[in-house]
């Protein structure tokens, strides 16, 4: 078996599409041989590959093209042709594969943009964690300074009722000896 190389597999899979395409455009007027060969210019050698892979010769090999009709009208006699169900599936078949990458490129399109817009969430939330730990790093000094000073009261007035330290869960302001004792 020859195997093509792969730029010439390349050009027979396009002309192969591009003859079924156009085949399923003239799907109701048919066409001619004629105007195949003159609509993608075919060397004898494209035009005998296209006979063989494209025109039902016999009921038992049904391909892609069956003869519609013949105009009688012309001489020589116009026999044209239209793509039989066997071609029109693969050209719909074609046509939604196509239809169905153009889609998944989208796809993957928005799913990068979304990635990236997470990635951008995320750095932003990251600073803006470290901005609200510096903002609030003031307060936190402030009031370390304030307990060090009640506690600092409170050692030198150790039987005082009133340190200026409260409890956390309540408005109840702590007396020296339970400051002293919190701050062990």
């Amino acid at each position: 078996m020859y195997l093509l190389p792969k730029t010439d597999k390349k050009m027979k899979e396009d002309l192969y599409i591009r003859v079924l395409l156009f085949a399923n455009e003239k799907q109701e007027t048919g066409f001619t041989w004629e105007e195949i060969k003159n609509h993608f210019d075919l060397t004898p050698l494209q035009e005998s590959w296209i006979r063989k892979i494209f025109l039902t010769a016999s009921d038992k090999d049904r391909k892609f093209f069956e003869h519609l009709r013949n105009d009688e009208s012309t001489t020589p006699n116009q026999h044209y042709y239209s793509l039989n169900e066997k071609g029109i599936s693969a050209a719909i078949n074609y046509k939604g594969l196509t239809h169905a990458e153009a889609n998944s490129g989208h796809a993957l399109w928005f799913a990068g943009l979304s990635i990236l817009l997470t990635g951008i969430g995320i750095f932003l939330q990251l600073k803006q964690t470290t901005l609200t730990e510096i903002q609030t790093a003031p307060e936190q000094i402030r009031q370390a300074r304030i307990k060090q000073n009640a506690i600092d009261f409170c050692k030198g007035n150790p039987n005082s009722v009133s340190s200026g330290l409260y409890y956390p869960s309540s408005s109840k302001e702590l007396s020296c000896s339970e400051a002293l004792l919190l701050d062990k």
